[in-house]
């Protein structure tokens, strides 16, 4: 069985339905809601008001540019002399580490074994 593309169901034009509109557009009414002053107002409606972007003077003052040239330079890693670098153990796997003495290399490798 094909059924229609749309099943409308009229409302019956009875006393009871005839009241229950009357009494609904008297409410309309007395919220500013019929068809008069809807269309009323709208002729009268000449758009919402730009809204005022203006900084509060009691807050403070802030920015959304980016600060330049006001932090302090890093200072640049230079190689004393101090240490000697003997060479490059491994601890485990490819975890490498600097060996700057013999007492380090030492300990690399006891570790490795434990």
């Amino acid at each position: 069985m094909k059924l229609p593309k749309r099943i409308r169901h009229k409302i019956e034009n009875s006393r009871r339905n005839r009241e229950a509109l009357a009494q609904h557009k008297k409410w309309l009414e007395s919220q500013g809601l019929d068809d008069k002053s809807l269309k009323k107002r709208l002729k009268n409606f000449k758009g919402y008001e730009i809204p005022k972007y203006e900084r509060d003077p009691n807050l403070p003052q802030c920015s959304d540019k980016i600060p330049v040239g006001i932090g302090s330079k890093k200072e640049r890693m230079q190689y004393s002399g101090k240490r000697k670098l003997l060479g490059i153990g491994m601890m485990h796997k490819s975890n490498l580490v600097p060996v700057w003495d013999e007492e380090g290399a030492k300990e690399i490798s006891t570790m490795r074994r434990n």
